[in-house]
């Protein structure tokens, strides 16, 4: 029977095995003889009599190398090095009711008879479609993680969430938000107001800190401390009110966007119920133990368990050299070294592989998501240009407002970068609705201008240029010129660096109370102006 094209596509894509991290822990663990320690809690658990694993041998228990791979059995493998001193654990199983193999690779490095570096990866392997694995931590190191003298990120673990409730703590808070070295998200729950019982959380918290423990920092802040925190961050990066918020790693309220930082609303969570067999816990937790930094990262953690397999043979070869063993056994070794790494290689070819995959698939929801974005912005094109002619929006007094006021009468043609919004409302500027007006200029009459086109929008443009006393210029005649005064002119948008290349210029005057400038950049992709810094001058060759 002759295949069609289509018929081979098909059975190509059901024997294709997609390979994916679905977690990755990396604890630093203190306590007396804390290697062998752990190395019995996980030989515990792999050795469950649940599992079906056969022929165990008694040396495996003593935490030295052996493989189990026999037919009828999961498969339980692990190697030992003696300098430096390491183990890794790799088990294999296949869950009833399920195409997925689920692989659990365990590291742990001794730095010191009383500290040792202690790491999990959970991999998942599915044949077919690569669809959504479920996400979760092994349960042996929520064990570890409660118990032992456990460290992530340096502070240290526990089964109760990190209490934030007076100014010192919040400070400390602040300080662990934006410190370098943190690597793993931190999700605040917030107190209704007035609240201090920190049962009082919009979803039960226990739960949660259960099973993402040794990813995740999990952190309750109090009514009156939530308060001190948007003094802090402003209200762009709080979270207050019941509401729910992740901090990824690397977090900077002076250039990240708040979107970068997801926050779920009290009522968002309460409309949630049970969407489709899922919680609102169950949501969560899926979100923040996406892995985001690279795998070589990863791998620098934590080696994989055929990187240290080969790492093992090398060492054999080696050692089996210096004793003076006879050729058949060198070649023997030898092959052994080479199997390991072409094993090696062959996984992470797969893992590569399969990263493009994810990549393409959020390249193509990022494309529909786009296509959608541009329907909306012309149909409120459409809206605004029948818009009748009359008063304008009321212009604050102030520059506290700005936030707000913009969420209201500029989205999705102007968007007010949070370094913009601080600036704003630091800012001692004496008229305030210069502010408002030029921004409404932008919002009128250069978003159209660069949309649209033509000379009738220019005309317009120009005009309430001169009517606001302001010009429209580049900050820089010579390119290249920004990068001379490091970050200033730079702002982060959408996982990228842009650079706030014009600006409308007021007065010169270097008094923050008189002078004016607004510095923006024009986003192509999503035909809107970004506003980066306002109302002040930024730095150049005057000053």
């Amino acid at each position: 029977m002759r295949q069609t094209a289509e018929n081979i596509s098909v059975q190509d894509a059901e024997r294709r095995i997609f390979v994916q991290v679905a977690s990755q822990v990396a604890l630093v663990v203190r306590g007396d003889n804390i290697f062998r320690e752990l190395q019995e809690r996980v030989l515990k658990w792999g050795f469950d009599p649940g599992r079906n694993l056969r022929n165990i041998p008694d040396s495996a228990w003593k935490g030295d190398s052996f493989e189990i791979d026999q037919d009828n059995s999961e498969q339980a493998e692990a190697v030992k090095l003696e300098e430096p001193r390491y183990w890794a654990f790799r088990l294999r199983e296949r869950l009833k009711d399920t195409s997925r193999i689920w692989t659990t690779e365990v590291g742990i490095g001794e730095r010191s008879p009383t500290e040792a570096v202690f790491g999990v990866r959970l991999i998942c392997a599915q044949r077919g479609n690569a669809e959504p694995i479920p996400r979760s931590i092994p349960n042996f190191v929520r064990g570890i993680a409660f118990t032992q003298d456990a460290h992530l990120d340096g502070r240290p673990t526990s089964a109760d969430p990190w209490l934030v409730d007076s100014d010192e703590e919040v400070d400390a808070l602040v300080a662990f938000l934006e410190a370098p070295h943190r690597h793993h998200p931190v999700v605040v729950f917030s107190l209704p107001e007035g609240s201090h019982n920190p049962e009082e959380t919009a979803i039960p918290i226990q739960p949660f800190t259960r099973r993402t423990v040794g990813f995740v920092h999990t952190v309750v802040v109090t009514s009156s401390a939530a308060f001190e925190l948007t003094d802090r961050l402003g209200r762009e990066f709080s979270v207050y009110r019941q509401a729910i918020r992740t901090y990824n790693p690397g977090f900077n309220p002076g250039a990240h966007l708040s979107t970068d930082h997801p926050v779920a609303t009290a009522a968002r969570i309460a409309d949630w119920g049970n969407n489709a067999g899922s919680t609102f816990t169950d949501f969560l937790v899926e979100q923040v133990l996406r892995i985001t930094r690279p795998r070589d990262v990863l791998e620098r953690e934590q080696p994989s368990f055929q990187h240290v397999k080969r790492i093992a043979a090398q060492q054999a070869r080696e050692s089996a050299s210096v004793a003076g063993q006879d050729d058949t056994e060198l070649l023997k070794l030898a092959d052994e070294e080479l199997r390991a790494a072409k094993q090696e290689a062959e996984t992470s070819l797969e893992l590569a592989i399969n990263a493009d995959a994810e990549r393409e698939q959020a390249l193509s929801e990022l494309r529909q998501i786009r296509a959608s974005y541009t329907a909306l912005q012309a149909r409120l094109d459409g809206i605004l240009s029948e818009r009748p002619a009359g008063a304008g929006p009321v212009i604050p007094r102030g520059l506290e407002e700005i936030e707000s006021w913009a969420r209201v009468h500029l989205s999705g043609q102007i968007e007010l970068h949070p370094r913009a919004i601080k600036a704003a409302r630091d800012s001692d500027f004496q008229d305030v609705a210069l502010v408002y007006n030029a921004l409404l200029m932008m919002r009128d009459l250069y978003v159209p201008m660069r949309r649209i086109g033509g000379i009738a929008h220019k005309n317009a443009f120009d005009q309430r240029l001169a009517e606001l006393g302001l010009e429209n210029t580049p900050c820089f005649a010579q390119e290249n010129k920004a990068k001379q005064f490091g970050g200033s002119y730079f702002v982060r948008y959408q996982e990228s660096s842009r650079e706030l290349d014009w600006h409308l210029k007021g007065s010169n005057n270097r008094d923050g109370r008189i002078g004016f400038r607004l510095y923006y950049f024009w986003d192509a992709e999503t035909a809107r102006v970004v506003v980066g810094y306002l109302p002040g001058h930024l730095k150049n060759d005057i000053t």
